[in-house]
Formats: structure tokens, sequence, C-alpha cells
């Protein structure tokens, strides 16, 4: 899908979208629950993206015991997925789609080879309908002990161990050997375990680093209410078009969250955003953001990855000279997000350069507009879609389909705020 977008400003009401990362780990506690007590009921969290319902797909396919685990495009749920099957099945074979194959599974890998597993080398693997790429086949139990693993390379990996490692018959540890980066999705998961039952004591090595005890033979328990999260990874880019002289208003955040992203509110205020915020009877917020005038910052992302391409773009219209430090790990996300970000920006008229690590940005009053690639990553185009608000001329996004991964009403949302945007 390619799209044509005509430079508005956004104004306008909107319930925040639900948290991808919430829900995936919901999904896997709640199937774990399941499985645990015999419970054969479908799962009720609804599957209102591609990678969300890539892990619904997986934990299916666990519980149906097939041979093949399909992760189709998402990170997340093979990350996940890699120990949490391996302390429940003999054997499994993962498959994927797009750039997911190519995407690094070590230091988990080579922690699993440690305690029972064995990665096989991949092969083609050809499905009826389209084609998937085998990721790994993995034999043998995954069995508890001393696990190690450094905490600056993917949260992910350390949120999928510390899914498996409570359903194991002996208790274990994992240490990071560095110190935590986006350390808020780890919280995310203890507070999703938390609710579960399972118990894990946390405490620190004498570098100061973490460490996570975890008994064995835990068991999984549904609570009576599980509700999903709306998403500050996504609200993010709403209230960046407030920032860019709009008037958005989002309801239903929760300021509480261990979802680090939430520092978007606090960042586009420092940068000169007027944000109105209101917290109602159930804890959630309303959060009105209007803006103009906004001007430089320098942010260290390393808790916050996910943010940097709509910083990028705010940072693109205000004035003077932004830089994005510790960025390194975007550099292997659904693309190289420090390259796809400045390609993008600078095809829109950003004064934008690649430092390595990081990026560096010069603001302009407005950007020109032009066509533009959605590099196949769903951030990308949420960026620039909300880029053009600030553009003389319009913006054409090839490959918008990308939303779908995280967002697949996304252009709707955008157009009940007044967007003008057009599939061309």
């Amino acid at each position: 899908m390619n799209v044509k977008i005509i430079p508005k400003k956004l104004k306008g009401t909107l319930h925040a979208p639900p948290s991808k990362s919430h829900a995936h780990r919901l999904l896997i506690a709640q199937k774990l629950a399941y499985l645990q007590s015999g419970d054969n009921r479908n799962q009720h969290i609804p599957s209102f993206s591609q990678d969300i319902e890539a892990t619904k797909n997986c934990l299916s396919q666990m519980d149906k015991n097939m041979p093949f685990l399909d992760c189709k495009e998402s990170g997340s749920t093979l990350r996940f997925m890699l120990p949490v099957a391996m302390a429940l099945k003999d054997e499994a074979v993962f498959i994927g789609t797009g750039k997911l194959p190519d995407r690094p599974i070590s230091p988990l890998k080579e922690e699993m080879e440690k305690h029972g597993c064995t990665f096989i080398t991949p092969n083609r693997f050809h499905k009826s309908q389209g084609k998937y790429r085998e990721i790994c086949t993995v034999k043998g139990r995954l069995m508890p002990g001393n696990y190690r693993l450094a905490g600056n390379v993917s949260s992910q990996f350390i949120t999928g161990l510390l899914f498996a490692l409570p359903l194991l018959d002996g208790s274990s540890t994992l240490t990071l050997t560095t110190k935590l980066e986006s350390a808020g999705y780890v919280d995310l998961t203890l507070d999703v375990l938390k609710a579960f039952g399972i118990k894990i004591t946390e405490k620190l090595s004498t570098e100061g680093f973490n460490i996570y005890v975890i008994d064995g033979k835990q068991v999984y328990k549904e609570p009576e209410r599980t509700s999903i999260q709306c998403d500050w990874s996504n609200a993010a880019f709403w209230l960046a078009g407030g920032a860019l002289g709009g008037d958005v208003t989002l309801c239903g955040l929760d300021l509480a969250s261990s979802q680090r992203d939430k520092q978007i509110a606090g960042i586009l205020e420092n940068m000169g955003a007027e944000l109105k915020i209101q917290t109602t009877d159930d804890s959630l917020s309303t959060i009105k953001c209007t803006g103009h005038n906004l001007t430089s910052c320098e942010i260290n992302v390393s808790q916050i990855p996910d943010l940097v391409p709509i910083l990028a773009t705010v940072m693109s219209l205000s004035e003077g000279t932004s830089l994005i430090t510790n960025a390194e790990r975007l550099r292997i996300k659904e693309s190289d997000r420090l390259h796809t970000v400045f390609d993008v920006l600078s095809k829109l008229g950003a004064d934008i350069t690649d430092g390595g690590s990081g990026l560096s940005v010069t603001g302009r009053r407005r950007l020109i507009g032009g066509q533009i690639s959605g590099h196949n990553d769903h951030r990308i185009v949420m960026s620039a879609a909300i880029a053009s608000c600030a553009c003389h001329h319009p913006v054409i996004i090839y490959g918008a389909e990308a939303v779908n991964k995280s967002y697949p009403t996304f252009f709707e949302d955008f157009a009940a705020l007044g967007g003008e945007v057009y599939e061309v």
C-alpha cells in the first residue's frame, strides 16, 4: 500500500492504542497458566496487530504440539518463545518471514546451548501460502542453572528467560554482565509475572548489575482481571503531532506504567510543547498536547530506543541542533533504524547526520515533503506521516502497510484527527 498525505495539522481526541509490549507478555503468561492447569480455553486477548497475531499463533501451535512455530516477522515473538518453548518441548522448528531470520539470536542461543539445547543450522522452508525461512531447529529441553547475559544487547532475551526459568525443575539465576538497557521492558515483564503469581528475586552483583533469582516448579495463575495497558510507544506519534503545531488529546494512558516510553511527555514539554494532564477515577490520564516554537535537546535513548524515529522527526522541526545518543542497538531492528531515520528525514528536507551511534539534527521551520520508502518498518512509516504535518508539499510513503505490524488502524486514527491521506 502506498499513501499520499496532504500537509495538515492534527487536531482532535483519540483513545490511546493498546500496548503491543504488554499484550505479548500477557498472552504468554496466560497460555502458560492454561497449560499448567489443563485449561483448554481459547485466549481472549485480541489480535490487534501482526506481531500479536504471531505470538498467539505460536502459542497455539506449541499447545497443539505442532513441529513448526511461526513467528512471522515478530522479533519479540521469536526471542520470547525460544526459551519458553524449549522449557516445555523436546524439539521445535522456528520459522519466520521478512528480515526476522537474519536478526540476531545471540547470545541467547549460546546460553541455551550451555543449558541443554542444541541449535541446528537452518535450511530453507517453503509454505504453500507465502515463503517462509527456517530460523533454527532447537532440540533438547532447557535445563535450570546459572545463566549470564549482557544487559545491553536485547531486553527481549532477558524477558524470554524470565518467563521460561520458573517452569523448570530446579532453581536458576540470571546474571547480567553489563548495565541493563531498555530496563522498562524488563520491568513490564516482572510486573506481568508478579500478577500471575511468579516470584522472582532481584539483587545486584558486586559490579552493580542485575541478578534475578528464580525458583523452579512455579505455577502460573491467571488473575481475575487481565487488561492491556495503552501503548506509550505509539501514543508518542500523536503527542508529537500535537507538539508540531497541532492540538491532540489522548485518553487512557497510565502515568504509573513501567513503559519507559512515557518519557515522551516530559521530553516534548521540555522542548516547548504545552501539556495538560488530567487523571480520571480509574487512575488513567488524559493528555492534551499543543505546541509551537520547539527548541533543541540532547537525549540519551538507551532506555527508550523505540522513540528515536519520532524524536528525530520532532527535532527536525525544533530550533537549534539536537542530539540523539546511545542508539547503536537500532541498527538491528526491523530496519537499520538509524540509517532509515536519516534516509527518510533527509529526503523530506531535514538537516540530519547519522553519527554511527546516534543522530545530529538541526531544526528547520518546515520540511519540504516528497516521496520516501517506509523501509518495511512500522515506526518509520508512522514518523513520516507525522512529519507531513509540517511539510510544504505532500508526502508519499511507499510500503505504508508496514504499520500493520503494530498499529493497523494508524491511518484511520490519523484521518480521525483531521489528517488528509489517500491511497495511491
